[in-house]
């Protein structure tokens, strides 16, 4: 966990001083980014415990935006989700994704609202933790569990529509649906995400 918001946190700051850079050099148009809290459902999983896996899936992420035309946007994204998993498991069981990429969107301005469409492509990593027996909240070591790191290749196409608050603030709703591909073709779990947040833009 530690190292991916290490990881996240890098990019934007990448992101945020490659943007100052390029509006000192009146190279774009503009610029925006900020924070979004998800939540979710996810379903399907590939594991060889014929475990089900569909849950409720919530995380926290960014992003970071670069204004090339008044219509198109180009940038980086990550964000991390965690599925607490109940079913065949011992509380304490989850399911964890972490991507990031560069994205392309097109947006529109219409008065205050800005409806946007767009993709990110990068790469990810999904951890599952599988627990049969034991407790999560004492300190003994548990013999029946396991833990699974899988990379995989990240595809998001995305829609949202943002509100401007004032002239720098916005806020920002999105739904996408996080396609994840492996050596062994396309990997699940996946399902729909709703993400609300704040989005600082000049």
């Amino acid at each position: 966990m530690k190292l991916y918001r290490l990881i996240l946190c890098t990019i934007l700051s990448i992101s945020v001083i490659t943007i100052s850079n390029a509006q000192e050099k009146k190279a774009i148009k503009g610029f925006s980014g900020g924070m979004m809290v998800h939540s979710g459902y996810q379903f399907g999983g590939d594991n060889p415990y014929n475990l089900d896996i569909s849950s409720p899936t919530f995380g926290i992420g960014g992003c970071a935006k670069l204004h090339l035309t008044k219509h198109f946007r180009t940038g980086f994204e990550g964000y991390f989700s965690t599925a607490p998993i109940s079913k065949g498991v011992q509380s304490g069981s989850h399911n964890k994704l972490f991507w990031t990429g560069v994205l392309a969107d097109w947006y529109w301005q219409k008065g205050k609202f800005v409806p946007y469409v767009g993709t990110t492509i990068g790469g990810g990593m999904e951890t599952s933790f599988y627990m049969f027996e034991g407790d999560q909240h004492d300190w003994e070591l548990e013999q029946k569990s396991v833990l699974h790191k899988q990379p995989f290749f990240a595809i998001d196409p995305y829609v949202g529509i943002e509100y401007a608050v004032g002239e720098a603030l916005r806020l920002t709703l999105k739904a996408d649906w996080l396609l994840a591909i492996n050596s062994d073709g396309l990997n699940r779990p996946m399902g729909p995400r709703i993400y609300f947040g704040f989005i600082f833009a000049h």
